[in-house]
């Protein structure tokens, strides 16, 4: 057990979770896990979710994990990844910062039995943003890591301002859902042109699900 859940803490055990994830990451980052708690409890709610117990306990879940493993070394993930058989592309083994996404879903999984439709995902999803199983409550993660309020970037900034500025005039739904892959897409196209300017590798993945978008964006799916 990489997490030392020898106590077999729950996946829905707030408490519990969030003084274990405490000890495995340093104190910024876990300022900014239990912002990501608070900001997607705050976008679910946008989306029309405040009323399912439910959806809310395992958005809180998602977020509270997605960044457990975000501080191991190459060497603990590859341990994790042959632990668990995940498998790792080319990419995924060129570009080390992306692999927390994988292992903290498995051990989420794993360790914590963390239901795989929503919580795994959901996490699985919050770096590159999902070729396949990119619902709602992925969606949510992925932008509530992007836009909680202690992150300063300049391009996390934009994309903030972005998404509630447009988000306060909308009128229902489906236009709400609109402006969230609005901003989604926004993002990535941020994300893509820092790497770039970097001269830095770029995810197919990351490719891909941007260019899903321009055609989601055309029809929403709910």
């Amino acid at each position: 057990m990489f997490c030392n859940n020898k106590k077999k803490i729950n996946y829905l055990e707030h408490d519990k979770l969030r003084l274990l994830v405490r000890d495995f990451v340093k104190s910024s980052r876990y300022e900014h896990t239990l912002a990501v708690e608070s900001e997607a409890v705050k976008l679910a709610g946008i989306f029309g979710k405040n009323d399912d117990i439910d959806y809310i306990n395992k958005i809180k879940s998602a977020a509270i994990l997605h960044d457990i493993t975000k501080e191991m070394t190459a060497e603990q993930h590859y341990e994790i990844c042959g632990k668990y058989r995940i498998k790792l592309s080319d990419e995924d083994k060129a570009i080390i910062k992306v692999l927390h996404a994988k292992t903290a879903a498995y051990i989420a999984e794993i360790e914590f039995d963390a239901d795989k439709n929503t919580v795994f995902w959901g996490i699985y999803n919050h770096t590159l943003g999902g070729v396949k199983h990119f619902s709602l409550f992925a969606k949510i993660i992925y932008l509530a890591d992007y836009i909680e309020p202690t992150r300063t970037f300049a391009d996390c900034v934009a994309v903030r301002d972005y998404f509630y500025g447009n988000i306060t005039g909308t009128r229902n739904l489906k236009e709400r859902l609109k402006v969230l892959n609005e901003t989604i897409l926004y993002s990535m196209d941020k994300s893509l042109e820092a790497l770039i300017k970097d001269n830095l590798v770029i995810h197919r993945d990351a490719v891909i699900c941007r260019n899903k978008f321009l055609d989601e964006l055309s029809g929403i799916n709910y």
